[in-house]
């Protein structure tokens, strides 16, 4: 029985000595900003959710926001300290998420409104290709006070998601810096929470600059030629199946009961992507009927839209049409 013990115990100690060894490596790195409080919680790594480091520096944060944009990658063209400067006394955080659903907003403001937040002011992103998708729910990655669970939960998920090793979660676990493209390595104004902006006089000086480089259309025009920025139909007008569903209709229900309990001053954009399409007709009268005057639509044909080298890609477009939206919208 003794020899027998002592070969278990030989068997599993290289384990333990491996795992133990793999937990200090990742409570060190604690690559999901899970385990420590921080000064900032900027978009670090990819495997990152930005819904769920805004989450963690809001909960973190000692500033007393009033205002708030909502919406996918695309709001991050939005620049709070600008909206705070036509906007007077107000204090805006940037509370966005990769692929951002109906639903996460919804849980966003949900939560702002559970933990005694004033709502005064909302500037939201929707999207014809994202915002509806599926049913609208929380982003499965997202903060676990949004989509719901507990705290161990989430960080056991964390953690599981993060054993699925590769050459570059092996540089994190070491301290090495990865690859550009695993590490973006955003640096968020600490206060506004803008994703990779800090707010000075200087970003807002270029913000409305519309002027273009030559090796920027130099970029675009090789996209062009590779296909990859598609032509497209001016002529035609395009539009999406529909896709608001019932659940969806739920979330828009309470997003609205929430923005008029707090008397906010609201502006619902629908932004110019650069696939030209629409909601259906459908879900358009259905959006009016919620929002009203309060929406905006920028989607289809238009005089953004047509310039496809306010484009940097496909999916998103140059911070300076944020600026135009944001100046007509606001004028209005």
């Amino acid at each position: 029985m003794k020899n027998f013990l002592i070969y278990i115990f030989k068997l599993l100690l290289p384990i333990f000595l491996v795992t133990s060894l793999f937990l200090i490596l990742y409570t060190k790195a604690d690559p999901y900003f899970d385990l420590k409080n921080y000064e900032n919680y900027s978009w670090k790594y990819r495997f990152n959710q930005m819904g769920d480091l805004g989450t963690k520096k809001l909960l973190n944060s000692v500033y007393n926001y009033d205002s708030f944009i909502f919406g996918s990658s695309r709001s991050t063209s939005i620049y709070a300290c600008y909206l705070e400067s036509i906007i007077p006394e107000s204090k805006f955080f940037h509370y966005v998420n990769f692929n951002e659903t109906i639903g996460g907003i919804y849980r966003k403001l949900q939560l702002l409104d559970s933990l005694g937040y004033e709502i005064k002011n909302t500037l939201m992103y929707i999207d014809t290709d994202a915002t509806f998708k599926g049913y609208g729910e929380v982003n499965f990655a997202d903060h676990y006070l949004l989509r719901g669970g507990s705290r161990i939960g989430s960080y056991y998920k964390h953690f599981k998601s993060f054993m699925k090793l590769d050459k570059e979660k092996i540089k994190i676990l070491l301290g090495k810096t990865p690859s550009n493209f695993y590490h973006p390595n955003y640096k968020s104004d600490p206060r506004t929470n803008d994703v990779n902006n800090l707010c000075t006089d200087s970003l807002l000086n270029k913000y409305g600059d519309s002027s273009m480089s030559y090796l920027y259309i130099k970029s675009i025009d090789s996209l062009k030629v590779s296909g990859e920025m598609y032509s497209r139909n001016f002529k035609k007008p395009v539009r999406h199946d529909n896709q608001i569903s019932e659940t969806e209709k739920e979330y828009l229900t309470e997003i609205k009961k929430i923005l008029e309990r707090h008397n906010t001053n609201y502006k619902v954009v629908i932004t110019p992507l650069y696939d030209l399409k629409k909601f259906s007709m459908k879900d358009s009268i259905l959006l009016k009927e919620f929002f009203g005057q309060k929406l905006y639509d920028y989607s289809g044909v238009n005089s953004i839209t047509k310039n496809e080298y306010n484009y940097p890609d496909i999916k998103h477009f140059l911070p300076y049409v944020s600026k135009k939206i944001i100046d007509e919208i606001y004028n209005d």
